[in-house]
C-alpha cells in the first residue's frame, strides 16, 4: 500500500509540531533500556491456566510487555523501591496481587518480574528505562475456582489503580525523606557508580518526581465528601485521568482539572477493533487507521503519556503556528497493540475447569435471550468475531443507570487557556473559547500528536489493518482502505466525532456544575455491546454496580446495595466473583442513605420481570456466549 502524506502539504505545519519526549531525563543516572538486566522476583508466581482466545504464548507475552510509551518511573528505580512502612520492595509478589495485578517471572521481556503490563520502555531520546503501564495492566484478569487459576486475556482487571497509586507515591515520599530507606536505594540504583555525589544528584532527581507525582494524585483527588474507597478494585475514572491530563497537565495549571467522579468497569477488550465505536458513552468513532490510533493515544496519555502543550517558538508563531505538542507516547508499539486486540477472541466457558453447561436448560435460554436482550446485545456466532459490527447506542434516559459516566464526560468543563482561538482539532473544527469540554482539550492534543509526525502515525494506524485475519475467520474483517492519506483519514475522523456530538442535541452548560444539566440525560448513551464471553467480566453495569448475573436480572429495588470486591474466586452459579469477603466493600448508598452518585444500580431493567426459573435458564445461555 502506498503511504500518502498529504495533509502535511494541506497544512503547512505538521513536521514543525515537535517537542521532547519526556519530562524526566538525565543521561548519567538512569539505566540504560540496553542494560537492564535480569532481576529474580520477588515471592512466588502462582501457575496459571491459559484459555484459548486465538493468541499463541509469543502474541500473550509481546501483549502484556510491549511498551506504549506510558513512563511512570526510572525503571531502577521501580526496581529498588521499597514500600512506605517496610523495607519490602513494592514490587514484591505479596504486595502487587493485593493491589490485583498480576505478578509474573523475570525474564528478558519483564526484566524486574514485574506484574502483567508493566512494560519496559526506552525513552526515546535519551535511551534511559523506564518502566509505564501498557493495555494488558486494565485488561488482563485471573479468576480462581477451586484452587484453579485461569488467565483470561483481554477482560476487565480487578486492580486498584488508586490505591496502587496512593502507595506508589506513598513510598516515594518515604524513601526521598528518610535518610536510611534512600541510602539502601540509592545504593541499589546506582550499584558500582555509587558515590556521594551521584547519590545527591540522585536525591534531587528523587525529590523533583516525588513532588510531581504528588502533584498528580491531588489533581487526581475526590472531593471529601466522597468514600476514601469510592474507586476502589475493579474500576477507575479513566475519562476523569485523559481530561486531566489535558487541561491540568498539558496546559501546566493544576487547579483546571476536574474530579473523576464517575468510575467504570475497565471494558473487555475482544470486539474492540471490530466496533463501530469505542468507550462506555460510544464517543468515539473507530474510524479505520486513525480511529484506534487517536483512542489509543489517549489511553496512553491518561496513564503517564506525559502529554505537554507548549507556546511554540517566536520563529513559528512568527509563521502562524502557535502551539507545540510532545509526549513519549509510542505509536509503533500502540499500532501492535492494536493489531493484537483486533485478534483477540472472546473466552469460552471452560468446562474441564468449571462446572458444565446444562445444554438443555441453556436452548430454552436461547429464546428467552432473543426476546430479552438481542435488541440491545446482539449475538455474534464464534466464528464472526472478526467481522465488523455496529453497536446500539441506547439513551441514558431509557436503560436507566447511573448518569455519571456519560454526564462528566460531555459536560465537564476546563480553561482552554493558550489553546484560546485556535482550532479545537488544530486544522479543523471550531474555535476553543475561554472555555470548553474539557475532553475537547484532551483531543486537541492527540490531534496534535498525530499530526507532529504523519508519516510514523501512518504507518502506525496501517499495523493493525495489515495484520493477518485468525485463522478462525475465512476472511479480513477491515474495510478496504485504499490509498487515503492521514488528512483523508483524519477528516473522517473528525466528521464521524462531530456528528456523534451534533446527534445529542443537548445545550453544553457553561459552568462545571452537574445541577444545571440534572434534565439534560436524554441526550446521553451508552453502547450496548454483544455479550461474548459476558460470564468473564464480572461486576456488571459500566460502573461495576452489580455483582453478578444473577442480581442483574432482579428488580433494581432487590438488587444489593453492599457488597465486597476484590476476591477472585468465582461463582460459576450466579456468575460473578464472590461477594461474601474481599479486599473492600461497594456502597451503593451513601451515609445519609441516598444514592452515591456514580454507584447507582438502577436501571436496565430487561428480564427482571421474568420467573425465577426462567432467569437461571436466561444464565445459563449466557455461559454459552
Amino acid at each position: 500500500m502506498k503511504i500518502r502524506t498529504s495533509i502535511a502539504a494541506a497544512t503547512g505545519i505538521v513536521s514543525m509540531l515537535v517537542g521532547c519526549g519526556s519530562l524526566y531525563q538525565d543521561k548519567n543516572l538512569h539505566t540504560k533500556a540496553s542494560d537492564v538486566n535480569i532481576t529474580p522476583e520477588v515471592g512466588e508466581v502462582p501457575k496459571r491456566l491459559e484459555l484459548d482466545q486465538a493468541w499463541s504464548n509469543k502474541t500473550r507475552m509481546d501483549f502484556w510487555f510491549t511498551s506504549q510509551g506510558s513512563q511512570i518511573l526510572p525503571y531502577s528505580w521501580f526496581t529498588w523501591l521499597e514500600q512506605a512502612d517496610s523495607e519490602e520492595y513494592f514490587r514484591s509478589v505479596e504486595h502487587m496481587e493485593s493491589l490485583r495485578y498480576l505478578p509474573m517471572q523475570a525474564s528478558a521481556r519483564n526484566p524486574a518480574g514485574l506484574p502483567i503490563g508493566f512494560a519496559l520502555n526506552e525513552n526515546k531520546d535519551s535511551g534511559d528505562a523506564w518502566v509505564g503501564l501498557t493495555c494488558s495492566a486494565c485488561h488482563t484478569n485471573q479468576i480462581d475456582y477451586q484452587g484453579k487459576k485461569m488467565l483470561v486475556e483481554g477482560a476487565p482487571t480487578l486492580g486498584n489503580f488508586v490505591l496502587f497509586y496512593s502507595k506508589l507515591v506513598a513510598a516515594l515520599n518515604a524513601t526521598n525523606e528518610d535518610a536510611a530507606k534512600f541510602d539502601r536505594f540509592a545504593k541499589k540504583v546506582l550499584a558500582d557508580d555509587y558515590n556521594e555525589g551521584a547519590a545527591n544528584n540522585l536525591h534531587t532527581q528523587l525529590t523533583q518526581l516525588a513532588m510531581q507525582a504528588s502533584e498528580r494524585e491531588n489533581v487526581n483527588n475526590l472531593p471529601s465528601n466522597y468514600p476514601r474507597d469510592f474507586t476502589s478494585y475493579g474500576r477507575l475514572d479513566a475519562f476523569g485521568n485523559i481530561q486531566n491530563a489535558g487541561s491540568a497537565f498539558a496546559l501546566h495549571d493544576l487547579t483546571n482539572g476536574n474530579a473523576p467522579t464517575a468510575p467504570v468497569s475497565y471494558p473487555f477488550l475482544w470486539g474492540t477493533h471490530q466496533s463501530d465505536v469505542v468507550q462506555w458513552n460510544a464517543s468515539a468513532p473507530n474510524t479505520p487507521v486513525v480511529g484506534p490510533l487517536v483512542r489509543n493515544i489517549g489511553e496512553v496519555v491518561g496513564v503517564f503519556g506525559s502529554l505537554s502543550i507548549e507556546e511554540a517558538s517566536w520563529w513559528k508563531r512568527m509563521i502562524g503556528i502557535k502551539n507545540s505538542y510532545s509526549s513519549t507516547v509510542d505509536m509503533k508499539g500502540l499500532g501492535k497493540l492494536e493489531s493484537w486486540v483486533k485478534e483477540l477472541r472472546s473466552p469460552a466457558w471452560p468446562q474441564e475447569y468449571l462446572p458444565p453447561i446444562n445444554t438443555a436448560k441453556a436452548a430454552a435460554g436461547a429464546q428467552l435471550y432473543q426476546q430479552e436482550c438481542a435488541s440491545c446485545h446482539q449475538v455474534i456466532p464464534r466464528g464472526d468475531e472478526g467481522k465488523n459490527y455496529k453497536s446500539v447506542k441506547t439513551p441514558v434516559s431509557v436503560v436507566g443507570t447511573d448518569p455519571a459516566t456519560a454526564w462528566n464526560a460531555d459536560f465537564h468543563m476546563a480553561d482552554t487557556l493558550l489553546l484560546e482561538g485556535t482550532k479545537s482539532k488544530i486544522v479543523a473544527g471550531e474555535k476553543f473559547d475561554e472555555t470548553a469540554a474539557a475532553i475537547s482539550i484532551s483531543v486537541n492534543g492527540v490531534v496534535g500528536l498525530v499530526l507532529k509526525d504523519p508519516i510514523k502515525a501512518l504507518e502506525a494506524g496501517l499495523i493493525p489493518m495489515n495484520a493477518k485475519p485468525d485463522k478462525s475467520t475465512s476472511e479480513s474483517s477491515d474495510a478496504t482502505t485504499g490509498d487515503k492519506s492521514l488528512e483523508e483519514y483524519m477528516a473522517q475522523n473528525v466528521s464521524e466525532r462531530e456528528n456523534i456530538r451534533k446527534s445529542k442535541k443537548v445545550m453544553k452548560p457553561k459552568t462545571r456544575s452537574m445541577k444545571s444539566a440534572a434534565d439534560q440525560y436524554a441526550g446521553l448513551v451508552y453502547k450496548a455491546r454483544p455479550l461474548n464471553g459476558i460470564w468473564a467480566t464480572a461486576p456488571f453495569l459500566h460502573n461495576g454496580s452489580v455483582p453478578n448475573l444473577w442480581e442483574l436480572l432482579q428488580k433494581p429495588e432487590n438488587r444489593s446495595k453492599q457488597f465486597w470486591v476484590g476476591d477472585r474466586e468465582f461463582d460459576p452459579v450466579n456468575v460473578g466473583f464472590n461477594t461474601k469477603e474481599g479486599l473492600s466493600e461497594f456502597n451503593v448508598l451513601a451515609e445519609d442513605g441516598h444514592i452515591q452518585k456514580g454507584n447507582s444500580n438502577e436501571g436496565h431493567v430487561y428480564g427482571t420481570q421474568l420467573t425465577k426459573n426462567q432467569k437461571w435458564t436466561l444464565i445459563e445461555f449466557m455461559k454459552t456466549l
